[in-house]
């Protein structure tokens, strides 16, 4: 079985060092490090000025070195958000950095929920698939009405640089409440459909592999997940009135351009967003463009009115798996909910 599950720890080994490099020019660098001070390469490293909101990120290299040039004097927060499971999310506030300074802030990475277990880590097996997968060079396959034609088991990729949602107080305290006692409501604790809160979207129970069967009238997604499958309506109908309220929701689909765009709405109150609760209010607009044979482009507007201060975004990149294909998945925790706090 492969899911997913998310905390919020990590902690920080500042070194202290501080070097000066060209006049008014600012920079900082680092190693990041994991278990047993293992480099970890390809970090999603960035840093925010948090007095102008400027971002600047980079990609740790194979030895897990990052370095941030042409830094403005400011404070920043650094943050750095692995997929998942085997390290924590890791944020650093109030990084100081001063004209002319060549700043060293090394960071260990804190071991996440996989607890280094190679089958319990869907990032790192998403990884071992990614590598063995061999792209055609083709062009992007179309239908008959021209239409790209999205067909294909992918590779369901985190976006490195999520932009972190506001949430109304009632559902920050939740979430709160959430991460410190482990994450032990979870949905998916007691098979139901812990995802897909937001079917797109890796939430720590997330499937990291779905099948597309895409026809001109019918998107069908399919997951090593429960329920297994989503539909996606291409053949002009609209939302019901009123929606019976369900795990993924209603979806339907249209054309602009060569972008597929997916309205859903009729969520039910039960699933997560990530740790974050959802609302009945709940909407979301999926965008799928397929720029090359080999990859999914993937932006995602959540608003839910009842849980969030205003509607957020995220942006994913999914990558063809030709020669893979799903597995039979079947959930035996039931009796998970009598287990719950025992």
């Amino acid at each position: 079985m492969r899911y997913r599950l998310i905390t919020l720890l990590c902690f920080v080994a500042f070194t202290g060092k501080t070097y000066y490099g060209q006049a008014g020019r600012s920079s900082l660098t680092g190693i990041i490090s994991g278990l047993n001070g293992a480099a970890v390469p390809g970090a999603p490293v960035q840093v925010k000025n948090k007095e102008t909101g400027a971002v600047i990120r980079t990609i740790t290299t194979p030895a897990g070195g990052y370095t941030l040039t042409n830094l403005p004097a400011g404070t920043y927060e650094v943050r750095i958000n692995m997929p998942c499971c085997a390290f924590k999310p890791f944020v650093k506030d109030n990084v100081t950095v001063k004209t002319a300074e060549a700043l060293q802030l090394d960071i260990r990475l804190e071991e996440g929920r996989s607890l280094n277990t190679y089958g319990d880590d869907p990032g790192t097996l998403a990884a071992v698939l990614r590598k063995r997968s061999v792209i055609p060079r083709q062009p992007v396959p179309r239908a008959h009405d021209g239409k790209p034609d999205f067909s294909g088991v992918w590779l369901i990729n985190e976006d490195l640089y999520p932009e972190q949602p506001i949430a109304l107080p009632w559902a920050a305290s939740l979430q709160k409440e959430r991460l410190e006692n482990n994450l032990k409501d979870a949905p998916h604790t007691r098979c139901l459909p812990g995802t897909p809160a937001v079917p797109t979207i890796p939430s720590g129970t997330t499937p990291f592999i779905v099948k597309f069967v895409h026809t001109p009238s019918l998107l069908v997604m399919l997951f090593e997940d429960a329920p297994g499958f989503r539909q996606v309506f291409l053949d002009g109908r609209k939302h019901p009135p009123d929606p019976d309220p369900s795990w993924l929701g209603h979806s339907v689909g249209k054309w602009e351009g060569d972008a597929l765009v997916i309205d859903t709405i009729g969520f039910n109150d039960r699933g997560w967003i990530g740790t974050y609760p959802r609302s009945e209010k709940l909407h979301t607009i999926e965008r799928y463009r397929r720029p090359d044979f080999g990859h999914l482009d993937v932006q995602v507007t959540i608003e839910d009115p009842g849980v969030f201060m205003k509607p957020w975004n995220m942006n994913l990149k999914w990558d063809l798996a030709p020669q893979e294909e799903l597995i039979e998945f079947v959930c035996e925790n039931n009796k998970a909910q009598n287990m719950v706090g025992k």
